[in-house]
């Protein structure tokens, strides 16, 4: 447990420090950088680097003025020249004048080619990333200059000297400097606080895609760089990169109108506010440059984050008005404890799976946390029985704990968390509906009363003569009547039993007390069953007798019905036979005389 709170306050040490220099939630100049493809560039104004030597390298503005940077040499050490020129229709002091037109120039300190610069508000000083080192001394050095004046002030050493910047912008929302390292260091970026001291680096290989840069400026998540393409074979680039992707998400083509590509080299880029955007480009083979302008809409963000599970990504360019729903889920085994939007927390309960920004006018963050969900333990003991071993459930969830007796055992006392708990001798188990917390449990099972069956046969055997059950049994006889003998009666408990239909031994259910048990056998008389058997026989044969000598009559008693019908039918002929039979004849005459 210890270990994990620390992982968890060292997880949480770096997600605050990459929000801190690398979130775009703090940013509110976020621009919709998918514009830069089609955004219209206009040219402001032309104007002369005065020095016909040198060649413009870098450009920043402050809030006075448009600021260039003139190289007069690549190799010499030979001083650089500042030229300022009006950023607004009037100067410090209120007077009048024409926009972009020269107010003065400096030339006192060579920048070493001056490659990338930058204004401070907060300071009132400019920035200048040098790119060589003709003075050793300048080996990683950053050049101060004061704003108002363009008087070189003081100059930096970054890091250890080991690498040059040649690329800076300043972003007043973080207080910090983003720059770029030369191609020694693979162009990375470096992220700086506000005294120019390193605090991370984002190296995203730039030295694999592009063999130069000119200058670039931070708008919200986005590097927007001007990389030099000459050498590639055509010019007028613009390359995206996001900062909390770490990546490049886009190139495109620059167009920017009266002169064909590599007849103007964009050398400088800025913001003068959120969303419009200043560039100054080098006219080819003249001692001239131009400024051009664009304006990118302006988008607001919502970065998303969370711990435990998974959240919907991070949006860095929702248009203003626009609804942006996030939606979380947590990992295995956890629940959303907290939700913070923008800083703060809001009822989870009302938002259990999703947030929604609506008519989004600024920037937004949400962080979802996930807490693991705890786990509670049922502690259990049992005697002369069993019971599940320290069964565990999630908070909430409910949860049964099982326990069985021993044979012959039953439930006696059942406690929970210190409390007796009624219980039958049948309860087999205890539920917890709600775990909250963890639990006790302690059973204990007693013996089931036993009880006696004294067994006695008489004319007969029987295999046990005392037995002992439990209550609740049942139990059968087991008995062998001897030879020539049947189960005759049975006394349980000194009462005769009723035998049921085919009952040969006697079954006692659901014993509750002692019981005796008396079967008694009696003796086969087999003279007696002989008698019977011969007077059975002498009955068959007389009944069978008189069957035969009952369908002789009723076979005689048809014949003379039939013979009676067929005299009847033809009396001639009977007469006839009659006259010819004396036998006849003389019955005849012995009828007619008893008639």
């Amino acid at each position: 447990m210890k270990l994990f709170k620390t992982y968890s306050f060292i997880f949480t040490l770096c997600l605050l420090f990459s929000l801190f220099f690398f979130s775009p939630e703090s940013i509110s100049a976020a621009v919709k950088t998918s514009d830069l493809e089609t955004v219209s560039w206009s040219m402001v104004t032309e104007s002369s680097i005065i020095n016909e030597k040198g060649w413009l390298q870098s450009m920043c503005a402050t809030d006075q003025y448009i600021v260039c940077l003139v190289n007069t040499s690549k190799k010499g050490t030979d001083p650089d020249t500042l030229i300022a020129f009006y950023r607004n229709t009037t100067d410090a002091d209120g007077n009048p004048v024409e926009q972009y037109s020269y107010a003065f120039s400096v030339t006192e300190t060579d920048y070493e080619h001056g490659n990338g610069m930058t204004y401070n508000p907060s300071t009132q000083e400019i920035a200048i990333a040098g790119l060589f080192t003709n003075d050793p001394s300048d080996a990683g050095a950053i050049f101060i200059v004061d704003a108002n004046t363009l008087q070189f002030k003081r100059k930096i050493q970054v890091g250890n000297g080991s690498i040059n910047f040649f690329g800076i912008d300043y972003v007043p929302e973080k207080d910090q400097y983003v720059l770029m390292a030369n191609r020694i260091a693979d162009y990375a970026f470096y992220f700086t606080d506000s005294d120019l001291q390193i605090v991370d680096k984002l190296n995203l290989h730039l030295s694999y895609s592009r063999s130069s840069f000119q200058d670039f400026c931070v708008a919200g998540d986005a590097i927007i760089s001007i990389p030099y393409m000459q050498r590639e074979g055509y010019m007028n680039v613009l390359d995206v990169y996001s900062i909390s992707q770490q990546k490049r998400i886009a190139s495109y083509y620059l167009t920017l109108p009266g002169h064909d590509a590599f007849e103007v080299e964009p050398e400088g880029i800025c913001q003068l506010e959120p969303g419009h955007f200043l560039m100054a480009s080098a006219i080819i083979g003249t001692t001239r440059f131009r400024l051009y302008e664009a304006t990118l809409p302006l988008v607001h963000s919502v970065t998303t984050s969370a711990e435990n599970g998974i959240i919907t990504d991070t949006n860095l360019e929702i248009d203003e008005g626009d609804s942006y729903t996030v939606s979380y889920g947590c990992d295995s085994d956890h629940r959303l404890q907290s939700l913070l939007v923008d800083g703060e927390s809001v009822d989870i309960t009302q938002y259990p799976t999703s947030y929604t920004f609506s008519d989004l006018q600024e920037d937004h963050s949400i962080q979802a946390i996930f807490e693991e969900i705890p786990v509670y333990t049922v502690t259990t003991t049992a005697s002369n029985g069993s019971i599940d071993d320290s069964p565990t459930a999630k908070e909430h969830k409910p949860l049964t704990v099982s326990f069985f007796p021993q044979e012959h055992y039953v439930v006696d006392t059942l406690t929970v968390d210190g409390q007796i708990i009624p219980v039958t001798s049948d309860t087999s188990g205890y539920t917890f509906d709600d775990m909250t917390s963890n639990h006790t449990i302690d059973i204990t099972f007693k013996p089931v009363p036993a009880y006696t069956i004294t067994i006695t046969a008489q004319h007969g055997t029987v295999n046990d003569s005392s037995i002992t059950v439990y209550r609740g049994d049942s139990y059968t006889t087991s008995a062998i009547p001897d030879r020539s003998c049947y189960l005759r009666a049975c006394l349980l408990d000194g009462k005769e039993y009723s035998f049921k239909k085919g009952e040969t031994n006697i079954t006692l259910d659901a014993i509750q007390s002692d019981h005796t048990i008396q079967l008694i056998y009696s003796r086969i008389d087999w003279k007696l069953v002989f008698l019977i058997g011969i007077l059975i026989l002498i009955v068959l044969l007389l009944i069978f007798l008189f069957y035969l000598k009952l369908r002789r009559w009723r076979h005689k008693k048809k014949r003379k019905e039939e013979l009676q019908k067929m005299r009847q039918k033809d009396v001639a002929l009977f007469n006839q036979l009659e006259q010819m039979d004396p036998t006849s004849q003389k019955d005849s005459t012995a009828h007619l005389d008893k008639d």
